[in-house]
């Protein structure tokens, strides 16, 4: 069946089936409905993102049987191989260690039906369901990061539509807000039509209704916004002056605040951490001043806050000493305890697997850390530590050898955006498979890569000129016998 959403986003993306640099846009917006369907087939939901995602990986596929190459291919296949083989060995992992370990192991199952308690570890359908997942995005990311190496394609535009779409987000969660508050029509079935998740859209906290936006509960909605958030904060302390991130970070940051969600405010705590560090010890001169500026500006607007809200709106005061509370006493609240207990319970399936992990799927934790390595266990680990140290030299390099600032405003959003989402599921989110994350990690790959590859060019030009001018005027009269 075919869902009010899939009625608008699959013509769209079918009219942009040529227009590969479209569709990667449309990831970006089909990722911001992370609680809805296009397409629902029985029990599951087809996300917004998947359909421009197939679209986009088959005309990759079509042109590169048709013999179409991009520039630094080679550049980009050596930063990605440790990334290849990680996802190869999940794969195979999914079907090889559940039937090793079958009912030698108690794992907390990918879809939870009846009774919530550990199950005997045994193959299932989120093996197959969580590969489908991760070859779509693992494909994504090396076809995006091969395309976008091409010569003429404004990578800052892409950028461009992941900070719209953090607005349109953002839009949402506020239309939601007014519907809560003051009764304004809201579309809710519209944004949550996904019948495979556990859609939370009706907690509260005191007498204040938790906002999720068109996600399925408030933390995800928070972890998607700090990617948001820090990419847009980034640009602007690295001398962005453009319009969109400077919106989406007030309003971002306004919405993390009214969704209420501790991911949200425990992730930007954390993410503060390395801006400040990275502004003392390696950033210009004229960065810290504006993240100096920065700072300064949101201490005073919280402390105009703190003085003037319960004096003038005390019932506001109220609601926000609640929500204070609940969020400081969160490690006594029942879902705090069942969270823990899984992560503990995905950290003993790894030590019970002697390390190679119960497979791909076949576990499902709270936390993307402890996730990782009931999955994938140490090898998996060791190998996308290696790729983050790949990744790390790789952009390193390239913000060595740029000369364009547009080249270093897309890699420094990119790096921002990604170490956000990386954060915020690392407290609290059992995988990172939104495709947003993996066009983002494709966007700085290939930026990074066409930098240091333009640079090479350029040293090669002048090698050879040098050459040449040296066989026409012969040599120097230094080296004349």
């Amino acid at each position: 069946m075919i869902t009010a959403l899939g009625v608008i986003f699959i013509p769209v993306s079918l009219w942009f089936w040529q227009q590969p640099g479209r569709l990667l846009m449309l990831i970006l917006l089909g990722s911001v409905f992370g609680a809805a369907a296009v397409i629902v087939i029985g029990g599951y939901g087809v996300l917004p993102p998947l359909v421009p995602t197939a679209l986009f990986i088959g005309f990759f596929l079509l042109n590169l049987v048709l013999g179409t190459h991009y520039t630094a291919e080679s550049i980009v296949l050596r930063v990605l191989a440790p990334f290849i083989l990680v996802v190869i060995g999940a794969i195979v992992s999914s079907f090889i260690m559940p039937r090793l370990f079958e009912d030698e192991i108690l794992v907390w199952p990918q879809k939870l039906s009846g009774f919530i308690v550990l199950t005997p570890l045994a193959p299932n359908a989120g093996n197959y369901t969580q590969d489908m997942y991760l070859l779509a995005d693992a494909g994504l990311t090396v076809t995006a990061a091969f395309y976008l190496t091409r010569t003429g394609f404004n990578r800052r535009r892409l950028l461009d539509a992941y900070f719209a779409s953090g607005i349109l987000a953002v839009v949402i969660a506020l239309w939601q807000f007014a519907g809560t508050t003051v009764h304004v029509w809201y579309p809710a079935d519209f944004f949550l039509s996904n019948p495979g998740w556990s859609l939370l859209s009706d907690e509260k906290i005191g007498s204040l209704i938790r906002i999720n936006g068109p996600f399925s509960e408030p933390s995800a909605l928070a972890g998607y916004l700090c990617g948001s958030v820090s990419a847009a904060a980034w640009v602007i302390f690295n001398g962005d002056k453009a319009i969109l991130p400077r919106i989406l970070l007030v309003s971002g940051l306004a919405v993390i605040l009214l969704c209420t969600a501790t991911t949200g405010y425990v992730t930007l705590a954390i993410m503060s951490v390395p801006l400040l560090l990275y502004t003392l010890i390696a950033a210009s001169p004229a960065t810290r001043k504006r993240v100096a500026a920065g700072f300064a500006i949101a201490t005073a607007i919280t402390v105009i806050c703190l003085v003037t809200v319960p004096a003038v709106a005390p019932g506001v005061a109220h609601e926000a000493g609640v929500i204070v509370n609940a969020t400081l006493n969160k490690q006594e609240s029942s879902s705090y305890v069942d969270r823990t207990t899984a992560d503990i319970d995905s950290l003993n399936e790894m030590r019970e697997s002697y390390g190679l992990g119960v497979g791909w799927g076949s576990n499902r934790s709270s936390s993307l850390g402890p996730g990782l390595c009931a999955s994938v266990g140490i090898w998996g680990i060791l190998g996308l530590l290696w790729f983050i140290a790949s990744l790390m030299l790789h952009v390193r390099k390239a913000h060595r050898l740029a000369t364009s600032p547009e080249q270093r405003l897309v890699m420094h959003g990119c790096s921002a955006a990604i170490l956000g989402e990386f954060t915020s599921a690392m407290v609290s989110g059992p995988t990172l498979s939104s495709p947003d994350f993996y066009v983002l990690l494709a966007l700085l790959i290939a930026t990074a890569a066409r930098v240091r590859y333009d640079a090479k060019t350029a040293r090669a030009s002048l090698s050879h000129g040098a050459i040449a001018r040296q066989m026409a005027y012969g040599p120097p009269p230094s080296l004349k016998g």
